[in-house]
């Protein structure tokens, strides 16, 4: 596994969907089930259905209950997208972690939450480039569009920079890694007093 291939299973996943271009359509088995490779393809993909969703939720012609049911889907999505990074934390820090602790620096942001954003930032690629070639819409728009997506392919190059280099301090021990837990504890109706109190 190299950060180059996981950038390129997001991109896959990201333009996979495109082909479907529905935010019902299940999770293709793309790779082999269970693994890392699938789980990158899959990890995008929750992004990608995501992503549409919250196009959707922003729409003033659908009914409360219709608009309350895709918030309920996006509250879900965000929860598996969370669980995706944190599993692909711990299988990141199995392959890429020397086995002896060398006492290297802990960093704020571990690799796979990292990668995550890059993620992210590609799908703003892939929709600013969709918005620039948009044929119906006016030059102006287009314009603005394509000085975001310059602004958006230079961060691009600074968080695959980033990346390999952080990539490169866990490979060489100087960084500890530390798979980051998000604990939602609002998804949980155990901790979530919203659900336990007054109404449960």
């Amino acid at each position: 596994m190299t950060l180059e291939r996981i950038l390129a299973l997001l991109e896959a996943a990201i333009e996979d969907y495109h082909v479907l271009d529905r935010w019902d359509a299940p999770c293709p088995t793309a790779y082999k089930a269970g693994s890392l490779d699938q789980a990158w393809y899959a990890k995008a993909w929750i992004d990608t259905v995501q992503w549409h969703l919250e196009d959707e939720v922003r729409r003033t012609d659908l009914p409360s209950d219709q608009l309350m049911a895709i918030k309920r889907r996006i509250d879900a999505l965000n929860q598996e997208r969370t669980n995706a990074v944190e599993a692909l934390d711990v299988c990141l820090a199995a392959l890429l972690q020397p086995k002896v602790a060398v006492g290297g620096a802990l960093r704020t942001e571990s690799l796979a939450w990292a990668l995550d954003r890059l993620c992210i930032l590609q799908l703003k690629r892939y929709h600013l480039r969709a918005e620039v070639d948009r044929s119906d819409a006016p030059d102006a728009h287009r314009t603005a569009c394509g000085l975001r997506l310059d602004a958006a392919d230079a961060q691009h190059v600074d968080l695959m920079t980033a990346c390999a280099g952080l990539w490169a301090e866990v490979v060489s021990g100087s960084v500890r890694y530390t798979p980051y837990r998000q604990f939602k504890l609002y998804n949980d109706p155990a901790t979530n007093p919203a659900l336990y109190g007054a109404q449960g």
